[in-house]
């Protein structure tokens, strides 16, 4: 049984090394600590599969002390680089003791090659030799740990701690082997377990002094996991210790209680495991003896986003548990700045009228917004941390539930405060906590400010579409009064005929379908479209010239030739943009000059040319302003968005318009429209 354990643990040995020495070889580094611990791990992987075999097939152990021999000159060389920031081998030896030390391990290595073919110096005097070199192991490790000042010492504490236990066990197996000049077969089988234990502690050195530069990763989750199962394998090992215990008392067990006994520890153990408070004292001690940082901050930050990429809740809900998380804080607040006030907009696991939450956001929130500084509630009350502005002490003295406020501000983001319960994954916040706490903080400002404008920004288009809607309707309206003026203006003439009259209930006819079709779109917040129909060219520019006569100079229709053109379209939409073209060339012209409307075909296009000789525009102005929506020149009394419908809809029809102009010159208005659109 104790071969076999002893085995295992060699195997496991050899595994342990093997791993750290491929997990070296992928980091980048070339400094000589990092290469010194490659060749360690390689040497003892040797080293371990050559103690294995020597158990296994009882062989000497002259070429396992030979191997033993090449590993504690390597482990000393790595001690004595780290001391000396040695950047090559020969650095090593600058200083004596350490020079003339690695020699003495040298001189018996070479003793031990010797003995291969001239046997002078028998068993005895290597075990000897082997206790020196575990004394000097030892003294290297001292040296180490006592030339570090205090405040780097928990960087090198974990490589004393495992080569310290290393050489030490080594020293009490060949001071028993050289007293009794027997090697004890315990000691040499639990040699593997030995070194097992002591990688773990290497490797966190590796990872925390910054100058070996050997960049290892080792995960929280990996170390968290291997220490709970270590606590149960542990936990397991105390319970058979016990029942052994018992029974070698001379109780005599029942089948019945044996079940009991181990069922009753199994619930004990899967209790502890279910435990929160259990799991996170186990997390925290390990983050704070094994790791140089309490947090890893590519999981954290991954995390975060993550969060925020999948809100729950509203944005500000979101926020809030994106900040609690990362401190295990049970409960939380979020309040916002509004004016001189704070308003509350999100909590967890507190009651929003909870007095706590009034009590800080009326004394402390504003000033820890203005000054960037996070509030330790319990520490500012008892004095052991003022703040940088004035508070009402007696005010924190009632707080009970929450414990920190933390600002949430940047150059452009929302202003407003975290107020937070005691952390649980620390126990005790120090000025990392607080910069994880800033760092987050700033970027929930700037996310709630995205949300914040997002939602300005949706009311701003809901209230351009409601525009939008508004000036078409207007245009509209426009329309029908220009039919109602041409009415009145006629009606002086000719209320007396017959045809007069019966033209004018049409015209009123037609005026109330379009103020109805107003009243609709107003009704349902949206601009119907109508129907498509069949629509004569020719007579509905004659319709749109009758119309606008209302206004000097009076619009004439020249009818080159008979051109017939019918066009499949929004009747009451096109009657308009032409309305609208031929309004603007009246309002450009005076009253002596002319606005002339006639049709050609050219090219595969029927066109429309709408000519006057008014003011004229500049290229400029057509090329940047004429056709842009809600840009007008008349004021008050324009909604600029007659040429820019004029031109959207002949592009919906496949066709294009083109405006030849300049000041003083008049302007002509070309509608080009394909002639594959006729019905």
């Amino acid at each position: 049984m104790d071969t076999l354990l002893g085995n295992i643990g060699y195997l496991s040995a050899a595994t342990g090394f093997l791993f750290i020495f491929l997990l070296l070889l992928t980091t980048r580094e070339k400094s000589l600590p990092k290469r010194l611990l490659q060749l360690n791990c390689l040497l003892g992987t040797v080293w371990a599969i050559m103690s294995f075999i020597q158990i296994r097939d009882q062989l000497s152990i002259l070429p396992v002390l030979l191997t033993e021999s090449l590993l504690t000159l390597g482990w000393c060389l790595l001690v004595s680089s780290s001391l000396t920031n040695a950047g090559q081998v020969k650095d090593i030896f600058r200083e004596k003791a350490p020079r003339w030390l690695c020699l003495f391990i040298a001189a018996t290595l070479l003793l031990e090659l010797a003995r291969f073919a001239w046997p002078v110096f028998g068993q005895r005097t290597f075990l000897f030799l082997h206790l020196c070199q575990a004394i000097i192991g030892l003294w290297f490790v001292e040296l180490r740990f006592r030339r570090t000042q205090k405040d780097d010492r928990w960087a090198v504490k974990p490589i004393c701690l495992g080569l310290g236990v290393y050489f030490a066990y080594h020293f009490a197996l060949y001071a028993d082997a050289f007293l009794t000049n027997i090697l004890a077969s315990g000691f040499w089988l639990g040699r593997g377990w030995i070194a097992l234990m002591s990688l773990p502690f290497i490797l966190l050195t590796a990872r925390r002094i910054k100058h070996w530069q050997s960049r290892v990763y080792v995960s929280r989750d990996i170390i968290y996991h291997s220490t709970l199962l270590l606590v149960a394998a542990g936990y397991l090992l105390v319970m058979a210790l016990a029942g052994y215990y018992i029974k070698s008392m001379g109780e005599s067990w029942s089948d019945t209680v044996q079940i009991l006994f181990f069922a009753l520890s199994a619930l004990v153990l899967a209790s502890l495991f279910l435990s929160d408070t259990f799991r996170k004292n186990i997390m925290v001690f390990i983050t704070k003896h094994f790791f140089a940082n309490k947090y890893e901050y590519r999981e954290e930050w991954m995390r975060f986003a993550t969060a925020l990429e999948h809100p729950e809740g509203t944005q500000y809900d979101t926020a809030l548990r994106a900040m609690l998380h990362p401190f295990g804080c049970h409960s939380g607040v979020l309040a916002t700045r509004q004016g001189p006030h704070m308003k509350v907009r999100a909590c967890h696991n507190i009651d929003s009228q909870h007095p706590d939450i009034q009590r800080l956001l009326s004394t402390a929130s504003l000033p820890a917004i203005e000054h960037q500084w996070i509030v330790d509630v319990d520490a500012t009350r008892q004095g052991k941390e003022p703040a940088p502005f004035r508070l009402d002490i007696s005010a924190l003295s009632a707080v009970q539930e929450l414990s920190y406020i933390v600002p949430l501000s940047s150059s452009s983001g929302t202003l407003g405060v975290c107020l937070l319960s005691r952390p649980t994954s620390t126990e005790k916040v120090n000025w990392e906590d607080r910069d994880l706490m800033k760092a987050i903080s700033r970027q929930l400002s700037v996310y709630l400010n995205v949300f914040e404008t997002n939602q300005k920004l949706a009311e701003s288009q809901q209230f351009d579409t409601f525009n939008r809607m508004s000036a078409f309707l207007v245009h509209d309206l426009k329309n029908v009064l220009a039919q109602l003026q041409l009415l009145s203006k006629n009606a002086t003439k000719h209320r007396d005929n017959p045809d007069f009259i019966s033209d004018a209930f049409d015209t009123v006819d037609s005026a109330a379908q379009r103020l109805t079709k107003v009243l609709n779109q107003l009704n349902n917040k949206r601009v119907e479209s109508q129907s498509e129909q069949d629509t004569d060219i020719e007579d509905l520019i004659r319709q749109v010239c009758d119309t606008r006569a209302v206004r000097m100079p009076a619009p004439q229709f020249i009818r080159q030739a008979s051109l017939p053109f019918t066009l499949k379209t929004d009747r009451e939409r096109f009657s308009n943009i032409l309305s609208h073209l031929v309004q603007n060339a009246q309002e450009s012209t005076g009253e002596h000059g002319y606005v002339h409307v006639s049709t050609a075909r050219q090219d595969g296009y029927y066109q429309i040319i709408i000519a006057d000789n008014g003011s004229g525009m500049s290229s400029d102005f057509i090329e940047h302003r004429l056709f842009k929506p809600f840009d007008t020149t008349k004021g008050n009394a324009g909604m600029g968005i007659g040429a820019y419908d004029a031109k959207n809809l002949i592009e919906q029809l496949g066709g294009y318009i083109e405006v030849a102009s300049a000041p003083g010159k008049g302007t002509t208005f070309t509608i080009h429209l394909p002639v594959t659109v006729t019905a």
